[in-house]
């Protein structure tokens, strides 16, 4: 299809701002919404770039947002690092996304595309799994995910909108503060493993993620569908970690606990930030990076989308820490 104006939500966010050059670039007006005025300063100045605060589940915002636009990138979801309720994610992953997809339909949107993620899936026992592995989330805000899914196809269907899905796995590169931790206690030697680190895991390079939702955004014949976004070949934490004590001069971490000690710091940090009306260090959903199985197979992005990313791991970990030292890593 055609692309001339998109919408961006969570604009302000990792992949957010990533996506607002990488459209600007590709010569498309963008509308860039997020509710932090602050992160949306960080965008660059461009005449096609109309930056909007404002909250995504305010229908007023909603409305004057999808207004004369062709494609809605979804992204804004709250994913708070804390013990929250399960009512906060679905107020904004679930029921915004029903309004959201609604008001798309009275613009007349040509295509929605509904970024979720892979940890749908849950914990994967024979990977690498692919879109039609079973939904099996465990926390709030990986249940609001699956359901905010389910929210987008069938508000789409009801409203003539055609929605796409796109489930990105771990998206990393410049700009991801939580690769910047990583890289920050590995190099610092503060790294601990929690396990052998044989869970594998799957990988995107944030221009490969890109490449994706545009093409989920313009390929025709795939409406409906859902995409699992993700370099081809799955890899163990213990290869991320090596690389990344490669890439950073460092030794590879060799101080290892217990998973159990890892899960009960993470309740305490958790309930402690609550407390402290701040995000935790660490939190089940962050440690669940290193002791879950979330590798996932790119066969049907291929197949349908001509999805063909580029960036391997390495590579990838190279410009993240070129990034990195520039600002200010590993001083």
């Amino acid at each position: 299809m055609t692309i001339a104006r998109v919408l961006i939500t969570g604009a302000g966010g990792f992949i957010g701002r990533h996506l607002v050059r990488d459209q600007l670039a590709r010569g498309h007006q963008v509308r860039a919404l997020d509710r932090s005025a602050e992160a949306l300063r960080d965008l660059p100045a461009h005449g096609n770039l109309e930056s909007m605060v404002g909250d995504v589940t305010n229908p007023e915002v909603q409305r004057t947002a999808v207004a004369g636009v062709d494609v809605v990138f979804h992204l804004a979801s709250a994913h708070l690092e804390r013990r929250t309720p399960y009512a906060h994610y679905r107020r904004t992953n679930v029921e915004a996304v029903e309004s959201l997809v609604d008001a798309s339909g009275g613009a007349g949107v040509g295509r929605f595309v509904h970024v979720s993620s892979s940890s749908v899936h849950g914990n994967i026992a024979r990977p690498p799994a692919d879109e039609a592995a079973p939904f099996q989330p465990d926390i709030a805000y990986e249940r609001s995910k699956a359901d905010g899914e389910v929210a987008a196809l069938n508000t789409g269907r009801h409203r003539g909108v055609p929605v796409v899905v796109a489930r990105p796995v771990w998206v990393y590169g410049p700009g991801c503060r939580r690769t910047a931790r990583l890289f920050g206690s590995v190099a610092g030697g503060r790294f601990v493993w929690l396990g052998r680190g044989a869970n594998r895991r799957s990988c995107v390079y944030i221009t490969d993620c890109l490449e994706g939702l545009e093409l989920c955004a313009r390929t025709p014949g795939v409406d409906g569908e859902a995409f699992l976004l993700t370099h081809d070949e799955p890899v163990t934490v213990r290869q991320i970690v090596e690389q990344i004590a490669a890439v950073v001069g460092a030794p590879v971490p060799r101080w290892r606990a217990p998973i159990s000690i890892g899960w009960a710091v993470a309740g305490l940090a958790e309930l402690a930030g609550v407390a402290l009306r701040k995000a935790p260090p660490l939190s089940r959903r962050s440690l669940k990076f290193f002791t879950t199985d979330a590798g996932f197979t790119g066969a049907k992005a291929r197949a349908m989308l001509g999805f063909t990313p580029k960036v391997n791991l390495r590579r990838g970990l190279d410009m993240t820490c070129h990034w990195w030292r520039s600002n200010g890593g590993g001083h």
